[in-house]
């Protein structure tokens, strides 16, 4: 499994590696559990009055923050030094 993770994207303070890392250990910790149990514990169960949202656990968490990151950070535009050239005017 490849995931690509542009050398760019930063956001909220997290690099490429974080980022990347933040996505596969969400995805080896759900992996993981459907090894050792044959499906994945969710610990999670949120209610707000009558609403509720799906149960999730810690690596779900764990991936929606690498992608909401690396979407983010697609966004982000991240100098690297290098002076943008100025139009000219005549």
């Amino acid at each position: 499994m490849k995931i690509f993770v542009p050398k760019d994207a930063t956001a909220c303070a997290l690099g490429a590696d974080e980022v990347a890392e933040s996505i596969l250990a969400g995805a080896a910790g759900n992996l993981y559990d459907r090894l050792a149990y044959g499906y994945v514990v969710d610990f999670l169960d949120v209610y707000v009055g009558g609403w509720h949202w799906p149960a999730f656990n810690v690596a779900d968490s764990c991936i929606t923050v690498g992608a909401l990151a690396l979407l983010l950070g697609s966004f982000s535009k991240q100098s690297d030094g290098a002076a943008e050239p100025e139009a000219e005017s005549a």
